[in-house]
Order: C-alpha cells, then structure tokens, then sequence
C-alpha cells in the first residue's frame, strides 16, 4: 500500500466539518481523529460513525501525537492551538506539524468548492511561532 497521511482534526463544526468529509474520502489521507467540544457536532458524528478515535478535548490528541503528522486545526478557539504547541513542545515532539491558518484555510476552501477563500480562524497566526 502506498504511503498515507496521517491527519487529526480539532475543530468539526462549519468549517472543519466539511474538510474531514472531503479528507476522508481520499485514499492516501488516514484520519486519526479528530477532537470538538461537542459531541453533537457534524464533525464530531462523522468521527463517532466512521470508527475514528473522538475526544471533546483537543489536547487529548496530544498523547496520540506519534501517530499524527499533521494537525489541522479549525476550531476557532484562540487558546486552542498554542496549547498544542506546549503540549508537544513538553512531550518533545517535533515531528507532528500544525498546520497553519493560512494552509488550513485553502485546504478548506479547495475541500468545499468555494470560490471565495475560507475566512481565517486564527488571523494572528502569522510565521513560524
């Protein structure tokens, strides 16, 4: 089998929703969770009935960060992705990478159709930091 991706998700509501859907459907994605405060969310249900790990906490995904290469995440909720940051930094993992606003928001954008860019959920996210 070829080489995959392995992704989590923090965030499944208008946004992140409709990007797990599309990312799930592509054979070289495999996604290993996907983290959302509530469990009735869209997002939070796709994970629940496709048999992808679920955790209303995002920092939860932390302790899975060997199995994730990329963390997309579109939660909207400032505090969210600096916190996985210093998780990962405390845990010494430099290998699972964040993506950033600006890539989250184009994959977004090319994962719903949209012809205009998805809004930024973190227009402070600038750079490397």
């Amino acid at each position: 089998m070829s080489e995959k991706i392995r992704i989590a998700i923090v965030g499944g509501g208008r946004t992140g929703a409709p990007l797990l859907e599309a990312l799930s459907a592509l054979p070289y994605i495999e996604v290993i969770g996907v983290a959302d405060q509530d469990p009735a969310s869209t997002g939070a249900r796709f994970a629940q009935e496709h048999g992808v790990f679920y955790t209303e906490e995002a920092s939860v995904l932390g302790a899975k960060a060997h199995e994730i290469d990329l963390i997309i995440e579109v939660s909207g909720d400032p505090m969210v992705k600096p916190a996985l940051k210093d998780a990962f930094r405390a845990q010494g993992n430099t290998d699972t990478i964040i993506v950033h606003d600006l890539v989250a928001r184009l994959l977004m954008t090319l994962a719903t159709g949209a012809g205009e860019l998805a809004p930024s959920m973190h227009p402070s996210d600038r750079g490397i930091g």
